[in-house]
C-alpha cells in the first residue's frame, strides 16, 4: 500500500514510472523489517540492486528506516536517501534537495519530455502500511494512490497496536493504535470503487480493536455497515482479526450482508496454553477451539485463515504435539505457518533461542503437510461446483491461461484460481465452473458475462 501512495506523489509530481531498472535514475526499494528473514531479504536486494544499477539514486522506503533509523545510514551506506512512511509526501521534494541532477532531469520533464525518471520496486507488500497521519499533523487522504493490484486494493483502517505479545516488534516500530476515522474510510473505499476496485481487503495491525482508541463502540462493524453499502465493492475481506475481541454481531452481519464474505483471518499463533502464556497471547488454547466451533456454527459456509508459530522457547515435544493434533482435527482451510525468530527489543528476546534451526524447519514442514492434506481433499470436492472467482492477469505459467483467485483466496496467500476456458479482463469476477485441482490451486472454466455489483 505504501508501494500505491509513493506511486501517486511521484506521478503527481511529473516522474514516469518504469519496470526497467537500468533506464531508471532513481530506484526506490519499499522494505519489510517485523523479523530477521524479512529484513535479510530487503538488504540483498538493495545490495543487489546497488551492484546492477551503480548510477542510479537509490532510495530505500518502509519498515527497515522506521525501525533501525540512524543505525543504517552506517550499516548501508550503498543507500542514497532512507524514508519512513509519514515522508513518502514530501519524496519529490526530497529528492530534488538530495541532488542537482534530479532537480534538472525534473525540471525538463515538467516541460512536457518524458524521460523515465522514477523506478519503483515493492518487496513484501501484504504487511506494509499506508500511514494516514503525519508527525506535522497534516492529513493524508486515503484516495492519494494509484492502484497497482487489478479488481482489489488493500484498506488500512488503523495504525499500530496496543497488545503485548511478547514476540512481536510492532509496538515498537508502529507505536499505539490509532484508528483512520470511518468518514475518511468511507470517502477512500469510493474512491476505490470508482478506480475499478470490486475487492476491498480490510487490515490493521489489530483489525477488531478499530475505532477503541477514539472510544467507539461497535467500531468495526458500523465500518462494514457503510461500506459494504457502496456501490460496486462486491467483495469485503477480513484479514488479520485479533481471537481477542472478535466483535458480538459480527456473525450476523456477514449472514445479512450480500459483500462481506464468509471469510475471516484469525492469527492464533499456538493451541498450547503453556505457549500461549509466554507469547503473552492472554487465554488459553480451549478457548480458541470454542471460538472456531461457534463461528462455524454461527457462518454459513465460513472459510477461516490463521498462522501458526512453531519453535517458540516454550515450546516442546508435547505442546507442539498438541499443535499438530489441533491443525489435524480442526481443519483450517488456510494455514500460515511461521518459524520463531527472536527479535532484539521484544520481551520474549531474553528467552533466548533453545529450539534448533532444524527443529523449526522440520515442526513448519509437518503443520503445512497436515494442513496440505486437508487442503488438497478439500479443493478435490469441489470440483464441479460454480463459485466466484476474480480475474487478475494471463497467467505466469502459459500465455493460453488466465489466473486470479476463487472468493475464498484471498490476495497472494491462499492459492490461484487457473481459468482453462472463457475469456475476460483484469479485475472482473464471473461465475467459474470448477474443473480440477491441485493442492492449494484450482482450475475452473468461466460459464457467463460478469457478476454485477
Amino acid at each position: 500500500m505504501d508501494s500505491e501512495r509513493i506511486l501517486f506523489v511521484m506521478d503527481n509530481a511529473g516522474f514516469i514510472f518504469t519496470h526497467d531498472p537500468a533506464v531508471s535514475d532513481v530506484i526506490i526499494i519499499n522494505t519489510c523489517a517485523f523479523i530477521e528473514d524479512a529484513v535479510e531479504e530487503s538488504i540483498q536486494a538493495i545490495l543487489n540492486y546497488r551492484a546492477e544499477h551503480r548510477e542510479s539514486f537509490l532510495v530505500v522506503a518502509g519498515c527497515m528506516p522506521l525501525r533501525y533509523r540512524d543505525e543504517l545510514r552506517k550499516s548501508l551506506p550503498e543507500v542514497d536517501l532512507f524514508i519512513t512512511p509519514d515522508q513518502i509526501p514530501d519524496l519529490p521534494t526530497i529528492l530534488q534537495g538530495s541532488t542537482m541532477s534530479r532537480v534538472q532531469h525534473h525540471q525538463v520533464l515538467s516541460q512536457g519530455e518524458h524521460t523515465p525518471l522514477s523506478h519503483i520496486a515493492s518487496f513484501n507488500d501484504q504487511v506494509e502500511d499506508r500511514s494516514i497521519s503525519r508527525e506535522d499533523g497534516r492529513t493524508i487522504t486515503g484516495a492519494e494512490r494509484i492502484l497497482s493490484t487489478p479488481g482489489y486494493a488493500y484498506l488500512k483502517i488503523a495504525e499500530g497496536c496496543n497488545r503485548s505479545c511478547r514476540y512481536c516488534t510492532i509496538p515498537a516500530i508502529r507505536g499505539p493504535l490509532r484508528s483512520v476515522s470511518t468518514d475518511a474510510l468511507v470517502e477512500e473505499v469510493r474512491f476505490l470503487a470508482r478506480s475499478g476496485a470490486r475487492e476491498v481487503v480490510l487490515t490493521a495491525q489489530d483489525l477488531t480493536s478499530y475505532g477503541v482508541d477514539r472510544n467507539e463502540k461497535r467500531g468495526l462493524l458500523r465500518l462494514l455497515e457503510r461500506i459494504s453499502a457502496i456501490n460496486g465493492i462486491q467483495w469485503i475481506r477480513l484479514m488479520y482479526l485479533h481471537p481477542n475481541g472478535i466483535p458480538r454481531g459480527l456473525a450476523r452481519l456477514i449472514g445479512e450482508s450480500e459483500n462481506i464474505l464468509p471469510y475471516l483471518d484469525i492469527p492464533f499463533q499456538h493451541i498450547s496454553d503453556k505457549v500461549l502464556r509466554s507469547m503473552g497471547r492472554p487465554w488459553k488454547g480451549d478457548r480458541l477451539r470454542k471460538l472456531v466451533d461457534s463461528l462455524r456454527e454461527e457462518i454459513n459456509g465460513l472459510v477461516l485463515r490463521t498462522t501458526l508459530m512453531v519453535g517458540f522457547p516454550t515450546e516442546g515435544d508435547n505442546e507442539f504435539k498438541e499443535l499438530q493434533e489441533f491443525v489435524e482435527s480442526y481443519r483450517i482451510e488456510h494455514v500460515g505457518v511461521f518459524e520463531y525468530s527472536p527479535e532484539e527489543g521484544t520481551p520474549a528476546f531474553d528467552l533466548g533461542d533453545p529450539v534448533p534451526r532444524k527443529v523449526k524447519r522440520s515442526r513448519a514442514a509437518a503443520i503445512r503437510r497436515i494442513n496440505s492434506r486437508y487442503v488438497t481433499r478439500r479443493n478435490q470436492r469441489r470440483i464441479g461446483s460454480i463459485e466466484r472467482g476474480m480475474v487478475e492477469s494471463v497467467s505466469q505459467e502459459s500465455e493460453f491461461l488466465l489466473q486470479g483467485r476463487a472468493w475464498d483466496q484471498a490476495p497472494e496467500v491462499d492459492g490461484i484460481l487457473y481459468i482453462v476456458e472463457g475469456e475476460a479482463q483484469a479485475g472482473e469476477i464471473h461465475r467459474v465452473t470448477i474443473t480440477g485441482a491441485h493442492g492449494p490451486d484450482l482450475f475452473g472454466a468461466i460459464e457467463n458475462e460478469q457478476c454485477q455489483a
